[in-house]
């Protein structure tokens, strides 16, 4: 009954901030603040803090994240995965619980956390499909998919920072 229902609610609201790309200036992230579930978003967190309302409400809830990423090569892969984790890091800023979504036509990218509660056994994949909050973890590194610069499970923040920065991007969060 009840319990059941609160969870469908929660599923189908999907209340919270979205991760879009769109084709337009040579491929561009956006940030999608939304009172109900975006399709065809790549990601999307749950706010545990209070969000302030122009979040939902300024320009339909969206702003652009990064552009010009389009051909997948270099510095415009660079700006892809630094979208990645700029999203992440946004996720941290309001303890979001963290989605990775299965999306289909643009270039994979995986999406490793640092724990910062721990120290062995610290690194983390984020798995699609599968909830995460982002709150205990101090960094984020996104590089292309697959990539073994990740398959230590124990790491130093300068260091996982510095592999992140050598494969893709890596952020402190």
């Amino acid at each position: 009954g009840l319990i059941l229902n609160k969870f469908l609610k929660r599923f189908i609201d999907m209340r919270g901030c979205y991760l879009t790309f769109e084709a337009s200036s040579q491929g561009t992230l956006f940030v999608v603040w939304s009172e109900t579930k975006v399709a065809n978003a790549l990601a999307f967190f749950e706010p545990q803090k209070t969000v302030p309302k122009f979040k939902f409400t300024s320009g339909g809830g969206r702003s652009e994240l990064c552009r010009e990423m389009s051909g997948g090569t270099g510095e415009r892969m660079k700006r892809y995965y630094g979208g990645w984790a700029s999203f992440v890091k946004l996720a941290k800023q309001f303890d979001g619980i963290f989605t990775l979504f299965t999306y289909g036509s643009l270039p994979k990218a995986d999406i490793f956390l640092l724990d910062g509660t721990k120290t062995e056994a610290n690194v983390l994949q984020i798995l699609p499909d599968t909830p995460i909050s982002i709150n205990n973890f101090v960094a984020v590194g996104v590089v292309p998919h697959p990539n073994p610069c990740y398959t230590a499970t124990t790491m130093n923040s300068g260091y996982f920072i510095s592999v992140g920065h050598r494969e893709g991007v890596a952020l402190t969060i």
